[in-house]
């Protein structure tokens, strides 16, 4: 397999959505999605948005093999200006999505959509402003063990340093392969819970806020 770098372009997003529904199966959560591709498109766009760092692997077919998006979290007026543009784009093309049924049983989708931003604010909720974001970092099973992880997070703090930025974060939960951030050199920070990120009953945390100095 000949395997390249390139940036993230929107021709990607397709082959991005495609790499974490083979991962990530999330759409099972849905009611009868008519177009489940487009909760994974979604998501992408949802992390793409606020990002700088838009790294990918890719095959000699041009298939995305691995992602890692990251932000600068000090942003300039443009850039939030931006942001803020492209989240207006992604909010009306998911409002579409949801009234044509592309996302299933509507009632089911706003509660999973509402989920997702309390997990997501819970990631996101630090005393340290740290400088960026991981906003998604995702290798293909098949390349698991092979160093491409790794490869992806070293470009990423090659950006960070190019960038100026000292420090970057990102959440998780127990149910991915978080040790891959402790191997590497991230720090927890601290420690989370949400009901969705565990089948237990019990109230103990199951979602990780991890960093790293850079």
């Amino acid at each position: 397999m000949e395997l390249k770098f390139k940036k993230y372009n929107k021709k990607y997003l397709e082959s991005c959505a495609n790499l974490i529904r083979s991962t990530w199966p999330f759409e099972k959560e849905f009611n009868q999605p008519k177009n489940p591709e487009i909760i994974y498109q979604s998501y992408v766009l949802s992390c793409e948005m606020y990002s700088e760092h838009l790294d990918l692997i890719v095959d000699e077919h041009d298939n995305v093999k691995g992602i890692l998006f990251g932000s600068i979290e000090n942003a300039s007026f443009f850039s939030q200006m931006k942001y803020r543009i492209k989240g207006l784009k992604n909010n009306l093309r998911m409002m579409y999505y949801l009234s044509c049924g592309g996302f299933g049983n509507r009632r089911t989708a706003w509660r999973i959509r509402n989920k997702h931003n309390e997990i997501d604010t819970l990631g996101e909720t630090t005393d340290i402003q740290f400088d960026s974001e991981i906003n998604l970092f995702m290798v293909s099973p098949e390349l698991r063990g092979m160093g491409y992880g790794k490869k992806l997070m070293d470009r990423y703090l090659e950006f960070c340093k190019y960038n100026e930025l000292r420090s970057a974060f990102l959440w998780t939960d127990l149910g991915c392969s978080y040790h891959f951030y402790e191997t590497y050199g991230f720090k927890l920070y601290k420690r989370f819970f949400h009901g969705s990120l565990s089948e237990s009953d019990k109230k103990q945390p199951n979602g990780m806020i991890y960093y790293i100095d850079i």
